[in-house]
């Protein structure tokens, strides 16, 4: 049977960006509520990181209390593809420090962003505080900036990264998203093969490549058994809301006919929230995740 998780993006939206550990422990008791078993955890920062080392023995406590399993730790450090290099170490012994609790939470991935290339944005910047959809954005490139040098730096990046995560046992995923280095299917697709370590693979985000105008069927075919995890949610094909399962205009069924063509047997994260939903949260996560189950079910067995 599908393991369905609820995604970070719960806590995000109810208790604020980046989570503090006292409210961690609040979405824990939601999550319970709402009848899940497993979860995602989220660091983003040094600050944020350090709170959760510091108070880990609680969260864990929490956690068994509760009866939840960590699927997920995603440590969030836009350092890690920074130009500078100090700064990109720097952000790598985070990203280290979170693939340490990944492994004492007993997650089975490590998650980290692309993050936006270093670019001058003119205005809003993609995921500079919670989660904002429908934004546009406006961008200036520096006339000395290089494409090429950046993602070859990316590439090292999330090469060491994978083989930080192998160290521990864990797989290591990074998911497409608007506005990111890496936001669509084949650049995904293409960052795994350049990369070539055979724990790292996709968080396939439903919402945000339905929202890039992705045929979702397609980008699973592209992809096929490197996705190791799915978060899933709903929108209008236009921008990257993250309503429920069924409230949008995904092909719900394309995309679980695929995941089965592709023997997928991960996670499924009901990835539901955002400012436009947080009244009817709840409701929301609730809705989802009995359409995944039925969906799983049918499809996935």
């Amino acid at each position: 049977m599908a393991r369905i998780c609820l995604a970070w993006l719960y806590a995000i939206t109810k208790y604020g960006y980046p989570t503090p550990v006292d409210k961690m422990l609040s979405a824990f008791d939601d999550a319970a509520g709402l009848g899940f078993r497993y979860v995602e955890v989220e660091a983003v920062g040094e600050r944020n990181l350090r709170e959760v080392e510091e108070r880990r023995g609680e969260l864990r406590a929490k956690l068994g209390e509760l009866g939840l399993e960590v699927v997920n730790f995603a440590g969030i450090f836009r350092e890690i593809v920074s130009p500078d290099v100090s700064e990109r170490e720097r952000g790598l012994a985070m990203l280290e420090r979170a693939a340490e609790l990944a492994a004492y939470f007993g997650a089975e991935m490590l998650q980290t962003d692309t993050f936006t290339p270093p670019l001058e944005f003119v205005g809003a910047r993609p995921y500079s505080s919670a989660v904002v959809f429908g934004e546009r954005y406006r961008v200036r490139v520096d006339p000395a900036f290089s494409w090429r040098k950046f993602w070859s730096t990316l590439v090292e990046a999330m090469r060491r990264a994978s083989r930080i995560a192998a160290a521990r046992g864990l797989k290591f995923v990074v998911e497409p998203r608007i506005g990111e280095t890496v936001s669509n299917s084949d650049a995904m697709l293409r960052l795994i093969d350049e990369v070539g370590e055979d724990n790292f693979g996709a968080v396939l985000d439903v919402g945000h490549l339905h929202a890039a105008k992705e045929l979702i069927p397609l980008s699973v075919e592209k992809l096929g058994g490197r996705i190791f995890y799915v978060h899933a949610s709903d929108n209008d094909g236009r921008d990257n809301y993250h309503w429920a399962p069924g409230r949008g205009t995904v092909d719900w069924d394309g995309v679980f006919e695929a995941l089965r063509k592709h023997g997928f047997r991960g996670p499924i994260a009901v990835d539901v929230g955002g400012p436009d939903i947080a009244a009817r949260l709840d409701e929301e996560v609730v809705t989802a995740r009995e359409f995944l189950e039925r969906m799983a079910a049918k499809y996935l067995g």
